[in-house]
C-alpha cells in the first residue's frame, strides 16, 4: 500500500512539473543572422532571443529561429521559408512570434523582386496565424546598417522596407517593434556595421521586452516608510534622504525586507535595469511622510511605489493623553498622499502594507498592548481600504506574523520580531518573500 500511494505521489509532482512547463509562454524569433547571434563570441548566452529569454523570465521559453544571410522574399538568394527552421518555428506551435527580416533583402540580387515583398511577408504571418497556437505577430524594423557590405543598404530599408512592413502592419492589424532608431547612431555597439554585439543585442531585446510585456526596462522601485524599511540605509539615524550617503552600494538599501527584495529582483533579472529606492526613516509618521513626499517620492518619480506606515502614529497616540484616534483623518492624509502620486503617474503600481505588531520582547511588558494591538490592526484595515480604491495591492503584514508566531509556537518570541515591532532578519526574509509574492512582475 506504501509503495502505492509513493507512486502516486511521484506522478501527482511530474505531472505538476509537466503542467507548468506546458503554461510556459512560448516566443518564437524568427530573423536572419542579427537574430542568430552571428559575430557574438557566445550567441547561446549573448544574442537578443537569449537576453530576451532572461528578460522576460521563468513564465515564458524563448526560441531561436534565426538563420544567417536569410531573407524574407521567397525569389531571394537565401528564402527563409524555404529553410527547415521555419518549419521547426512552425510546429514549435508559438504563442507570439517575433519576426526581424529584411536587412538582407536590400542586396541587389534580392531587392529586384521588392515588389513581391509584402506579399511574401503576409505569407509567413498567414502560416503562423493559421497555426492552431495562434501566435501573436509582431513585426521588426530592422535594426540600423552602418555601411553598404555585402550589399545591405540602409538607405533601403529606411525608405523601402520599413514603409512596407508599416503597410503589412496595417493591413493584418499587427504591432510593430521599432529596432532601426534605437539602433541608430550607435555605430560602436556594431564592430562590422551590420552585426550587433552583445551591448547591441542588449538594445535588441530590450526593445522586444517593451513591446511584448508593456513593460519597460530601467524601472524605479521606491519603498518608502519608518525604521522598518529604513534599516539604516546610507548612514541611517534621523537624517534626511538628501543628508545620506547614496553612493555606498554596500549600505544603499539598508540591511531590512526592502533591501532582500532589491537583492531578488535585481539578482534574477539583471538585464531588466531595476532600480531601486529606500526612503524609509526611522521614527517617522504618515505627518513625517506628507512633509517629504514632494522630495522623496514625487521628484524620484517611481514606476513603484511600496508605503509601509502607521507604527510611530499608534506610538504617539499611545504616549498622549487623547481619547481617541482619528482614523479618518489619518485615512484621508494617507489617501491624498497616493492620490498625488496616482495623479503624477496614473500607470504607477502601488504596494500597500499594514503596519504590525505581536506581544513580543519588551512589548510583553506593556500593559495597554490589547489597545495597541486593536489599533494597528484598525490602521491595517483603513490601509486596506485605500488599496481596494486604488487598485493598489494589499499586503497584511499583520496577517503574516500572525500566521508565523501560530505555526512555530515553540520558538522564542521574539524570533521574529525581537520587541513586538521591528522584525529580525528572519522576519524581515519573510517580509520580503510575501513583498515578492503579492507585488509579482513589474
Amino acid at each position: 500500500m506504501k509503495k502505492v500511494l509513493s507512486l502516486l505521489l511521484f506522478l501527482l509532482f511530474v505531472l505538476t512539473r509537466l503542467s507548468a512547463q506546458e503554461t510556459k509562454i512560448k516566443v518564437a524569433c524568427i530573423g536572419n543572422s542579427i537574430t542568430f547571434g552571428a559575430g557574438i563570441k557566445d550567441r547561446v548566452n549573448h544574442s537578443y532571443p537569449s537576453i530576451l529569454g532572461r528578460m522576460l523570465g521563468k513564465d515564458y521559453e524563448v526560441q531561436n529561429f534565426g538563420v544567417s544571410a536569410r531573407t524574407l522574399l521567397n525569389k531571394g538568394d537565401h528564402p527563409y521559408m524555404k529553410e527547415v527552421q521555419f518549419q521547426d518555428a512552425l510546429n514549435y506551435q508559438p504563442d507570439i512570434v517575433v519576426i526581424k527580416l529584411g536587412t538582407n533583402d536590400t542586396k541587389p540580387q534580392n531587392w529586384k523582386y521588392k515588389n513581391e515583398y509584402q506579399s511574401d511577408m503576409e505569407q509567413m504571418v498567414n502560416a503562423f496565424h493559421s497555426l492552431p497556437s495562434h501566435p501573436r505577430v509582431y513585426l521588426c524594423y530592422p535594426a540600423t546598417a552602418y555601411s553598404i557590405k555585402w550589399g545591405i543598404n540602409d538607405s533601403i530599408i529606411v525608405h523601402d522596407v520599413i514603409p512596407m512592413i508599416d503597410a503589412v502592419a496595417r493591413k493584418l492589424s499587427l504591432e510593430v517593434i521599432d529596432l532601426h532608431s534605437p539602433t541608430a547612431n550607435k555605430k560602436e555597439l556594431f564592430p562590422d556595421d551590420i552585426h550587433p554585439n552583445p551591448e547591441g543585442a542588449a538594445i535588441l531585446a530590450n526593445e522586444v521586452y517593451k513591446t511584448i510585456t508593456k513593460k519597460k526596462s530601467g524601472s524605479r522601485i521606491l519603498f518608502i516608510g519608518d525604521s522598518i524599511t529604513d534599516g539604516n540605509w546610507g548612514g541611517g539615524g534621523a537624517k534626511p534622504s538628501s543628508e545620506r550617503n547614496h553612493w555606498d552600494q554596500n549600505h544603499i538599501f539598508g540591511n531590512g525586507y526592502m533591501y532582500l527584495c532589491a537583492a531578488h529582483y535585481q539578482g534574477l533579472y539583471p538585464e531588466r535595469e531595476y532600480r531601486f529606492l529606500n526612503r524609509g526613516i526611522s521614527g517617522h509618521k504618515l505627518e513625517d511622510l506628507k512633509g517629504r513626499w514632494e522630495v522623496d517620492v514625487l521628484k524620484e518619480s517611481p514606476d513603484v511605489l511600496s508605503v509601509l506606515i502607521g507604527t510611530n502614529d499608534i506610538d504617539q497616540f499611545m504616549r498622549s493623553k487623547e481619547k481617541t484616534f482619528d482614523f479618518e483623518r489619518w485615512g484621508n492624509n494617507y489617501k491624498a498622499l497616493i492620490d498625488a502620486s496616482l495623479k503624477q503617474n496614473p500607470h504607477l503600481k502601488l504596494i500597500l502594507c499594514s503596519p504590525f505588531v505581536v506581544n513580543s520582547g519588551g512589548m510583553k511588558s506593556k500593559a495597554d498592548f490589547a489597545l495597541r494591538d486593536s489599533l494597528i490592526r484598525e490602521a491595517g484595515q483603513v490601509v486596506e481600504k485605500i488599496a481596494a480604491d486604488c487598485g493598489a495591492v494589499f499586503i497584511n503584514y499583520q496577517q503574516l506574523f500572525d500566521e508565523l508566531y501560530y505555526k512555530y509556537p515553540a520558538l522564542p518570541d521574539t524570533y521574529w520580531l525581537w520587541d513586538g515591532i521591528h522584525p529580525t532578519p528572519a522576519g524581515h526574509q519573510k517580509m520580503a518573500e510575501r513583498w515578492v509574492e503579492q507585488a509579482g512582475d513589474f
